[in-house]
């Protein structure tokens, strides 16, 4: 016969989901008013920093205006301080100067509405990332709702997937998670749990999850289909090769290998399953030596010749 050694080993319970990549940050870039775009700073694709400038519209009647309000800034300020000097001497009334710096304010106001107004001639990245296609051209008319391109932030991948309602009780924040795509198949992804949905969905019964998967090598882009592992629970096991488990009516039993090399039958307990490994609970110890290979030419009791031993192999779920 041919045995294998029940070892404790540890043993990782995974459950698998599907889950859709999407961006750390992701935004369309579109302008707030309707100009004449004269100049663009950008090509397809780029990688851009935050508050770079990507597009500049035709500002030149905003910038008319907020020279003409500087200088009645300006003058207004020349005005009120005149009127100041006049009220310390009692040459004018309270209210004059009142009035006077009233319209003072006014002004100023007027100066930083301008200026906050010829800051959205200038289109700028909100954040580091990478744009997307252009979808404009330099003389054209743009509005609010025209797309310039998109912009997205794909060094970290947030991983959006659901779960059964009857992992509920175990889904916790920092859990791993490792994904894989079809793109690339001999790589893992490997990132932690950050959100767990308030809420199960009342017709699937499910939990929206939400993982972040470092991406730094921008692999992995936004909309990817990937398989989700999460690692439910680590424990250390006893393990034997799924084979050795011999199957009567509703009980298991293992043919166990003696010091002497006879055949004892142990009932067993068995728990979780892997591909071609399983979890005994009860009946087996480390160490027993059970019979993988040759089990129907044996009996209970019978001398054994054991031609081969081998290790049970690391269980995973």
């Amino acid at each position: 016969v041919v045995v294998a050694t029940a070892s404790i080993e540890p043993f990782t319970e995974t459950l698998e989901a599907l889950g859709t990549a999407k961006a750390n940050e992701s935004v369309v870039i579109t302008p707030t008013l309707e100009e004449r775009v004269v100049d663009i700073f950008f090509e397809d694709g780029d990688a851009v920093s935050k508050d770079q400038v990507l597009v500049k519209l035709d500002d030149g009647e905003v910038r008319y205006l907020l020279a003409e309000a500087s200088a009645l800034l300006r003058e207004q300020q020349k005005q009120f301080d005149r009127i100041r000097k006049l009220a310390k001497n009692n040459s004018t009334s309270r209210s004059r100067l009142d009035e006077e710096q009233g319209l003072l304010e006014i002004a100023r106001a007027k100066v930083a509405h301008l200026k906050a107004q010829l800051r959205d001639y200038t289109i700028r990245a909100p954040f580091a990332g990478i744009l997307g296609t252009r979808q404009i051209s330099t003389g054209a008319v743009v509005d609010s709702d025209t797309v310039i391109t998109t912009l997205d932030d794909t060094t970290t991948i947030k991983l959006d997937f659901t779960v059964p309602e009857a992992y509920l009780g175990v889904m916790k924040n920092g859990m791993t998670v490792s994904a894989r795509s079809l793109a690339y198949p001999d790589r893992n992804f490997d990132g932690l749990v950050t959100a767990i949905s308030s809420r199960v969905d009342p017709d699937t019964r499910t939990l929206m999850i939400r993982a972040q998967i470092p991406n730094p090598d921008l692999l992995l882009k936004p909309g990817m289909l990937l398989t989700v592992n999460l690692v439910k629970d680590r424990s250390q096991s006893l393990i034997i090769p799924e084979e050795a488990v011999i199957l009567e009516k509703d009980k298991k039993f293992a043919l166990v290998v003696t010091a002497e090399n006879t055949v004892e039958k142990k009932e067993i307990v068995t728990g979780r399953r892997s591909p071609g490994k399983i979890e005994v609970i009860s009946g087996l110890n480390a160490g027993h030596r059970v019979v993988i290979e040759g089990i129907t030419r044996v009996r209970t009791g019978t001398s054994v010749n054991v031609v081969e031993t081998r290790e049970a192999p690391r269980l995973s779920g």
